[in-house]
């Protein structure tokens, strides 16, 4: 889809409403009034077998009897007419469509096939279509309610809202109204079968009206692409809510639009690869996007809090350095930074204000504070060259001035020009000044926690998305010779050890000799190849957990204990298998042991979303019982890999807690690395497992590993 051609969904010419009603309440009806009275100013044409007047417009009987030329159809039939109408609409050549109707996919499997009926006659006519199953859109700069739902926006603003729910969407609105939101476009994306939230995102991030994208999504289409848009199109803010990360959360998502979520470590990985602004709640979003459509902060995070109330001085900041461990945990250079304000405002501060005020940062300038006092401080602070922004807090006691105070801040914030950020704590006593501080784009936030919250979120935006490269062309160089074993593997599913050894051999992935055998008497013989002591474990490619039904067998010291571990490994696979004559379950690995080094493991898997996804975690107990894990999503670059290991709960251990010696990070790095270039060069590997590999002080080594193929 081209940028240019969507324009024209947002901006037609003319409109063909097929399906208009003349009874109020239908949806054919309301998308009529709606057009009607938000006073779209071009070409409307109502096309209903039955023809006649609806809300005085002339209705046609079909769309043939229409003789001027149609940007846009909205479609409102049943799904079971759907395909014969959006024939009619590409044989006018009608090149844009909204499908309001639904009964598609949602709806099950009859539903899933007129849906794919109608995929197949507009890619046939070429027409990019919204929905089915959708709301509809909304573009308040040019009058256009093409939607089922309330009025336009009261007001025209600089957000552009994606929403997978209709109904969401309608609420959401509606509360906005009432805190001065402002919309550039609105989408509802239902069904998404045939236009995207690629398609309208890529827009979006270019469109000149639009500063933030405000996103509510059950499933991406294609995750890939969603990351190349945004790495493409750094510039504007995406904040997204994304629904069905629960087990029972993806089958209700599955239900309401016939989609299938993803796993949330996938999704959490692409929150950390795009730098996109993670919502919690549909609270968190509405918070979120006030903050950024109102305001701009630089890239400074110096911050100065006034407030009338300790405690809320002391939350506030409390929030800040909460941020700030979490921020270093994770290696983000920038979190917010309570600044020093310099002697010259403290002095201003210590003549002007009474003595039981507390001068340092945060600013207390106690509960019997009036506006006066308020615009004496506000107006220090702001005039101070240390601080980039402010938060100003205030709680409604017997002497406080709400609305006073708050037209201060708006008068101070036009003529200073720095970023305020406001929690005015209350409701009743405060929800008059509120409004006159939202109305002057200053946002307001229930609790000082979420206000810094905000603002840590709106400073880590300003970060510069790293562009992936390969960083070890190893891989690549290599190509061909790991395909060539690739091709060999012919119809396996689990690949046999041996050729995985090759596999990691080439990418020079260190790995402890192992012999393979058949028998009692060659597990004894080639046993000798080796130095003692030996591991021995189930080579048959079927069975994925050997530890769990006895096919492991460790520490093996002499010939005697090698026949004893291969003669309970076989028995313990035949009780299992139930046929003792399978050559797979005499097979074993006989591998010399490793003893030293730290337990991690790493591993990738395909999501059907976003493609291959790296996980690294310690070993042990680690992952089994506390899933102390982490993912990214492939390819990764160097900070990448660097921030997965930084992540996990037991990096210390990796760093020498407790008087233990360090381990090789930048080897651990390395095969996130690789794998990641591996994952991305041959699709044919849906699933590797390196578990367990032993990281040393200086280099590593797999224990184990096992890679499933398609």
């Amino acid at each position: 889809m081209q940028l240019k051609s969507l324009s024209k969904i947002f901006s037609p010419n003319s409109i063909a409403i097929i399906g208009a009603s003349h009874e109020r309440g239908k949806v054919g009806y309301e998308i009529v009034n709606n057009l009607l009275n938000g006073k779209f100013k071009k070409e409307i044409f109502l096309i209903n077998p039955k023809g006649g007047k609806i809300l005085g417009k002339k209705v046609f009987k079909n769309i043939f009897e229409v003789k001027e030329k149609i940007d846009l159809a909205i479609i409102v039939v049943p799904s079971i007419i759907c395909p014969q109408v959006l024939e009619e609409v590409g044989q006018e050549g009608i090149k844009y469509a909204i499908i309001i109707s639904a009964g598609f996919k949602e709806f099950g499997v009859e539903g899933a096939k007129i849906e794919e009926k109608i995929k197949k006659i507009a890619e046939k006519y070429e027409i990019s279509f919204l929905g089915p199953n959708c709301l509809g859109l909304i573009n308040p700069y040019q009058n256009l309610n093409a939607s089922f739902g309330a009025n336009l926006p009261e007001k025209k603003g600089n957000i552009f809202f994606l929403s997978q729910s209709g109904a969401i969407l309608c609420g959401f609105l509606d509360l906005a109204d009432q805190n001065n939101l402002g919309f550039s476009k609105i989408v509802s994306l239902g069904n998404k079968a045939n236009l995207s939230e690629n398609d309208f995102l890529e827009f979006a991030l270019n469109d000149p009206q639009t500063k933030v994208v405000l996103a509510y999504l059950e499933s991406f289409v294609d995750g890939k692409k969603t990351i190349e848009i945004l790495k493409n199109n750094p510039q504007k803010p995406l904040i997204l809510l994304k629904a069905g990360v629960s087990e029972k959360g993806k089958k209700a998502a599955s239900l309401h639009t016939g989609s299938l979520a993803g796993s949330n470590e996938a999704f959490e990985a692409f929150i950390k690869k795009t730098n996109v602004i993670k919502a919690d709640s549909l609270k968190d979003l509405f918070n979120l996007v006030k903050g950024f459509s109102f305001q701009n902060l630089s890239e400074k995070n110096k911050i100065a809090i006034l407030t009338n109330a300790g405690g809320l001085g002391v939350l506030g900041t409390d929030a800040i350095e909460k941020f700030k461990v979490k921020s270093l945990k994770l290696k983000v250079e920038s979190s917010l930074e309570l600044v020093k304000l310099n002697e010259e405002t403290k002095d201003f501060l210590r003549k002007k204000l009474p003595l039981s005020c507390s001068l340092e940062n945060p600013v207390d300038i106690i509960g019997d504070a009036k506006a006066d006092r308020y615009k004496i401080a506000l107006e220090a602070i702001l005039k101070d060259k240390n601080v980039s922004a402010v938060l100003v807090f205030l709680t409604p006691q017997k002497m406080t001035e709400p609305e006073k105070t708050a037209e201060i801040i708006v008068s101070f914030f036009k003529k200073y020009k720095k970023p305020i950020f406001t929690c005015f704590f209350g409701q009743k006593s405060v929800e008059k000044a509120i409004k006159i501080l939202e109305k002057n784009n200053i946002p307001n936030f229930d609790t000082p926690e979420k206000a810094v919250e905000v603002i840590q979120k709106m400073l880590g935006n300003n970060q510069i998305f790293e562009e992936t490269k390969n960083i070890n062309q190893l891989i690549i160089s290599e190509k061909q010779k790991i395909e060539k074993v690739l091709d060999k593997a012919c119809s396996q599913k689990n690949l046999e050890p041996e050729k995985v050894a090759e596999i990691l051999k080439i990418c020079k992935i260190p790995y402890p000799k192992f012999v393979i055998a058949f028998s009692e008497d060659e597990a004894i013989n080639k046993a000798k190849e080796l130095f003692y002591p030996l591991a021995m474990k189930t080579a048959g490619s079927e069975i994925l957990h050997k530890q769990d039904v006895g096919g492991v067998k460790l520490n093996l010291k002499n010939e005697q204990e090698v026949k004893k571990a291969y003669q309970e490994i076989v028995k313990n696979i035949s009780n299992i298998a139930g046929d003792k004559n399978n050559k797979e379950i005499k097979k074993v690995i006989i591998q010399e042991m490793v003893t030293s080094g730290e337990e991690i493991i790493i591993g990738m898997k395909r999501d059907e979303q976003f493609g291959p996804l790296i996980m690294f975690g310690l070993g042990g107990i680690f992952v089994e019982v506390l899933k102390d894990v982490s993912f990214g999503i492939a390819p990764l670059n160097y900070n990448e890999a660097k921030e997965m290991i930084y992540s996990i709960k037991g990096y210390d251990i990796l760093k020498g807690a407790r008087g233990g010696k360090e381990k090789d990070i930048d080897s651990i790095i390395e095969i996130l690395l690789k794998i990641s270039e591996l994952s991305i060069a041959f699709p044919q590997i849906k699933e590797i497992d390196l578990n367990p590999v032993k990281v040393f002080e200086k280099g590593y080594s797999i224990l184990d590993f096992k890679f499933i193929l398609f």
